[in-house]
């Protein structure tokens, strides 16, 4: 039983991690950016960013837990 709320629970957080990196704005602009040219390099971290790059990390390691706890839980 533990094992299915662990999974439910981590197909959720799957879910919410992806739709939290797709709404992030990019920081580079990819290979464009390799000439150079623009961007803004501040490293503040502040503001809305700052805050869904938080929550990603916290996901992420969220969701490695949540891996090993599936690998280890019998079903």
């Amino acid at each position: 039983m533990l094992f299915y709320l662990v999974l439910v629970i981590f197909i959720l957080l799957c879910i919410l991690l992806t739709a939290i990196v797709l709404i992030q704005e990019p920081k580079q602009s990819g290979l464009g950016g390799l000439d150079g040219g623009g961007g803004d390099f501040s490293t503040s971290g502040g503001g809305t960013a700052g805050g869904l790059h938080r929550v990603t990390i916290i996901l992420g390691v969220t969701w490695g837990v949540l891996a090993i706890l599936l690998n280890i839980i019998p079903r």
